[in-house]
């Protein structure tokens, strides 16, 4: 029997274009998209984010907005720029894949802090880890 290995860049790629397309059944559009690249679409869901570092537990996140290229979310946790996240899209979804991210920006709001993140798919390391491991610990 061939085993057939696939590039966990483009496992992530599918998990992302169906976070967006789930995204865009339900969600209010930025109406500012002629001055961006990608349009973004706001919705409230839940998801998890666990930082990179081993022992890292989730922290239960409500997403702002999200676009082909990076998400925002509401968090109570701090995140440092820079810092790789890997994120649980489908919180629910036992067996979905995490999608590694890197904080661009992270501000203060009303309700704790508002994380901005863009998707790394480009960094091969990151993706294995976010594909093998799932919820084990990273």
């Amino acid at each position: 029997m061939a085993v057939i290995e696939i590039e966990p860049e483009l496992v992530l790629r599918e998990e992302i274009d169906r976070f967006m397309e789930a995204t865009r059944e339900r969600s209010e559009y930025d109406v500012g998209a002629r001055r961006r690249a990608k349009r973004r679409y706001h919705r409230s869901w839940p998801m998890l984010v666990r930082a990179g570092h081993r022992g890292a537990m989730d922290v239960s996140v409500a997403l702002h907005n999200a676009s082909e290229v990076g998400v925002a979310f509401l968090s109570g946790s701090r995140f440092e720029p820079g810092q790789i996240l890997f994120l649980k899209l489908f919180w629910s979804d036992q067996y979905c894949p995490r999608v590694p991210a890197s904080v661009q920006y992270a501000k203060e709001v009303e309700h704790g802090l508002l994380v901005g993140c863009a998707f790394v798919l480009d960094d091969v390391q990151a993706c294995a880890r976010a594909v093998n491991v799932r919820d084990c610990h990273i």
